[in-house]
């Protein structure tokens, strides 16, 4: 089992690399128009349960570090929640940003200017997220879960967030007072060892780490089933604001960033952020996003605040 500090460091590490990739392909078209470092805003939603000051820290060393890489400036950095990133892109203080592909369908509504440039996927095109429990349980549907231990491993997507929070707001109730115990697994795998184990009655998981989860332990996996299946959520996606970046530019970051899995160091960077890889915007990008409004409306500036991800505080690991 991998420990939630280790998987903090990963992440981290990555999103450093990663800023690596998306700065040199832009910069590389303009280095003489842009002098101050170009700046890539990651939403926070993306780095949930992640000690904000562990990824700050990774971020401080980033600028010297692009210099000595790439003999240009840049600079990663946490956005904050999405609707702030969107008005950061409009403002020009950032000229790329990266959003969960739910959270670019909200301000998507509110700032059209906002254009997908490439998506980011973890083996698929679309996110789905599984409600699973013992094959030979008692629970066939959500409402037999009522006042049970469920669990949704911690770094889960916000499609896994959004889909548990929907079920349960369709028995009138949240998760604190629907469950008897909402646990937080470290990953896929110890969530879905405890459904096996009967250590909770449940587990909302990634299709992609079940399906993971079936090709590292099958004899497990033969003793779960899916009682519950979301809807196809949007892949993760870069964006950009119109005008602010020219054709030519946006034309090489794209190539260059399709390429990015081509290496063996390249390919570990992107597992460290449950990303495969990235791809041209598909025909049907835009559907899915007008379809998942439909099930997952733009939260109100109310709820924003309350639902947004909590920043989460480094602790000690023995």
């Amino acid at each position: 089992m991998v420990r939630p500090r280790a998987v903090w460091i990963r992440l981290a590490v990555a999103a450093c690399c990663l800023s690596n990739l998306l700065t040199r392909a832009v910069r590389a078209e303009e280095p003489a128009k842009r002098t101050e470092p170009v700046r890539i805003g990651l939403v926070r939603s993306l780095y949930r349960d992640t000690p904000e000051a562990l990824v700050q820290v990774m971020m401080e060393p980033f600028s010297s570090l692009m210099e000595k890489q790439t003999g240009v400036a840049g600079r990663l950095v946490m956005a904050g929640e999405a609707y702030e990133l969107a008005q950061q892109l409009k403002a020009d203080k950032f000229q790329l940003g990266i959003f969960q592909g739910v959270e670019y369908a909200w301000v998507q509504q509110e700032i059209p200017e906002l254009k997908p440039l490439t998506i980011a996927i973890n083996k698929r095109r679309h996110l789905q997220a599984c409600l699973v429990a013992r094959a030979d349980s008692e629970v066939k549907t959500f409402d037999d879960l009522r006042q049970k231990s469920v669990a949704l491993p911690r770094h889960s997507r916000e499609h896994c967030h959004l889909f548990l929070a929907r079920c349960c707001r369709e028995q009138g109730q949240d998760a604190k007072h629907y469950f008897s115990l909402l646990a937080t697994p470290a990953g896929v795998e110890p969530a879905l060892d405890d459904v096996v184990r009967g250590k909770v009655q449940a587990a909302v998981v990634d299709a992609v780490g079940l399906e993971s989860y079936k090709h590292e332990k099958p004899g497990c996996f033969e003793r779960l089933k899916t009682i519950k299946l979301s809807e196809a959520f949007p892949a993760a996606v870069i964006v950009y604001y119109r005008g602010h970046l020219g054709a030519a530019t946006l034309d090489k970051f794209k190539d260059g960033m399709a390429r990015a899995n081509d290496s063996g160091v390249g390919r570990q960077l992107l597992a460290a952020v449950r990303w495969t890889g990235f791809e041209p915007v598909p025909a049907d990008y835009q559907k899915t996003l007008t379809d998942i409004l439909k099930v997952y409306p733009p939260p109100t500036p109310g709820e924003r605040a309350v639902t947004a991800p909590a920043k989460t505080t480094a602790t000690h690991q023995p």
